[in-house]
Parts: structure tokens; C-alpha cells; sequence
């Protein structure tokens, strides 16, 4: 069966735009990073999580555990929440970002921001993007 033009047009259509939300999650590692300073200072939560390296994540629950087990009843131990926290009043968008190392499962970004020095971050190719992995303190 022969298709009509536009009906091939719409197809095509159809199979970019499946592909499209592929592409977005798929950022370099400096845009990466800019997302999740960008969720941080505007308190999302979700978006901020999952730019995060398992990692990380893993870490960021137990401190909310321990942080809970010390304060019970008054801090909860949801991660995701201390995450975010007072972040907007903390987190300043960077001043330069230079990648240092970009290879296929990891990167290394020198980052400057306002009154602070250049520190290098890591970020790690997990679940189809690049996470930033940040360390344990």
C-alpha cells in the first residue's frame, strides 16, 4: 500500500518527536550541571534528584536518616527534601564552567562561581545522561 505524501510527512513527524525527549535528557555535562543549578535555585526537587549520580542519591539518604534519627519529629527523612531546602539563598549560577575531561562514562568540570574558588566537579553517564556526582563529605 502506497502512503500519500502528507501521510508519510506525518509519520516522520511522529517518529522525531519520539525521539525529541531522547535527545533533551541526553545533555552535555556543562548543561547537566547548569540544570541542576538551575532545579536547585528553583526548589524542584524532582528535577534536581535525578540529575544526581546513584551515588550520590544513596548518600544524600542516609545523612536525611541520620539527620532524621538525631531530630525525630522534626526533621523528616525525605533526601529529596533536604536537598533542595534553603538552596535558593545558597546556590549561585556559575561565573565559568570549563570541561576538563568529557570521555564516554565520565567528565570533570572546572566550576567557578561568585565567592568562591574554581573547584572541579564530576559528573558520570548514568541511566541514558550525565549525573553530577558529588562528594562524600
Amino acid at each position: 500500500m502506497k502512503r500519500s505524501p502528507p501521510a508519510a510527512a506525518l509519520v516522520l513527524l511522529l517518529a522525531l518527536l519520539a525521539a525529541a525527549p531522547a535527545c533533551q535528557r541526553d545533555l552535555p555535562p556543562d548543561a547537566a550541571y547548569r540544570a541542576l543549578v538551575r532545579a536547585m535555585a528553583d526548589r524542584d526537587e524532582e528535577a534536581a534528584w535525578e540529575l544526581l549520580s546513584a551515588g550520590t542519591q544513596a548518600r544524600l539518604v542516609e545523612r536525611a536518616k541520620v539527620a532524621a534519627a538525631a531530630a525525630p519529629g522534626v526533621v523528616t527523612a525525605g533526601a529529596r527534601a533536604m536537598l533542595a531546602g534553603d538552596a535558593p539563598l545558597a546556590v549561585l549560577p556559575p561565573t565559568s564552567i570549563v570541561v576538563l575531561q568529557a570521555g564516554p562514562e565520565k567528565a570533570v568540570l572546572r566550576v567557578e562561581a561568585p565567592g568562591s574558588g574554581p573547584r572541579d566537579v564530576l559528573l558520570l553517564r548514568e541511566r541514558g545522561g550525565w549525573r553530577v556526582d558529588l562528594p562524600a563529605q
